[in-house]
């Protein structure tokens, strides 16, 4: 029994040869691969021992030695076969060519990694400075005394009410720590007030008020309040009354000479009498404030300014 299913084997193996490596019937359309690669497809039009004859459709006919064939197919299949590198290849091409036409899922792909998070740079070393401030805001109360030299002249009979009037700081004023005004700053204003003198009685009068304040640099104005600056020109009584008695003496001297005790007396009245018209015919003081006159003014209203930090 065990030489019979051995005999059996050998015949299933050679019969199983022979259907691989069977060339197919003449006028059958073929591919012949031979070992180089090349590829020869077409009729076969001739099978000898030694080689196969294929026909192209041109007409072409290309005789191709059975030593030189690695597999030769037709529409049945695989008929004959050559070294196992070709046969892997050709199983290689047809599982492509399946996954191209859809008979097989083509293996998913990895979806890509994400690409890393680009490193932030460090940039507390290179980072300015905050930028401090410029300035501060100083407030200068009120009551506060300015000290300051007119720059124009006024005048009781010649300064007209609203005529300008302008001072400079002669020393800096400081509040908060800090150098407020500095001297030389320029205050301006104007007449309040002109009362020129009369005969007799009436005393000239000037006064005068700063309501703006042109700091120096790029301050800038700002309004200001400031008391009144008045001046009023002295009393003349004494000198009036001198030249009332003057003129009554004299009188009375050339009258006494002239005519005795009546004479006197008569002469005192007339000098009296003239004394009295020089009086009334004479105008008095007038008040006259010159270009560089020291003057002090003091603030009504507290005032703010800007000065710049060093």
């Amino acid at each position: 029994m065990k030489k019979l299913a051995i005999v059996l084997g050998m015949a299933l193996v050679v019969s199983g040869c022979e259907r691989t490596d069977a060339t197919p019937a003449v006028g059958t359309e073929v591919k012949v691969e031979k070992k180089d690669g090349v590829t020869v497809a077409g009729k076969l039009v001739e099978a000898k021992p030694e080689q196969v004859v294929v026909e192209a459709p041109d007409g072409t006919k290309t005789e191709v030695p059975r030593s030189q064939i690695a597999s030769m197919t037709h529409a049945s299949g695989l008929v004959a076969s050559g070294d196992p590198a070709a046969a892997a290849r050709r199983d290689a091409e047809a599982k492509a060519a399946a996954g191209a036409e859809g008979k097989a899922p083509a293996a998913p792909v990895a979806p890509a990694a994400p690409p890393a998070p680009t490193p932030k740079e460090d940039t507390t070393a290179s980072a300015p400075a905050p930028k401090l401030p410029e300035f501060a805001e100083v407030t200068i109360p009120a009551g506060t005394t300015l000290s300051a030299t007119l720059g124009t002249a006024v005048a009781s009979d010649t300064s007209r009410i609203e005529d300008p009037v302008r001072a400079t700081l002669k020393t800096a004023v400081s509040a908060e720590g800090h150098r407020a005004l500095p001297a030389g700053t320029t205050l301006i204003g104007h007449v309040t007030s002109a009362e020129e003198s009369a005969k007799v009685k009436g005393r000239a009068s000037i006064a005068f008020r700063f309501n703006t304040i042109d700091l120096p640099g790029e301050g800038g104005r700002q309004p200001i309040s400031t008391e009144t600056i008045s001046r009023l020109a002295p009393a003349t009584k004494k000198k009036d009354a001198t030249k009332i008695g003057v003129g009554a003496g004299a009188g009375a001297v050339i009258g006494g000479i002239v005519g005795g005790g009546s004479g006197a007396a008569k002469g005192a009245a007339i000098g009296g009498a003239a004394g009295t018209g020089v009086v009334l015919a004479t105008k008095g003081e007038e008040v006259r404030l010159a270009s560089g006159t020291p003057v002090s003014v003091k603030l009504t209203a507290p005032l703010t300014v800007r000065v710049p930090l060093k």
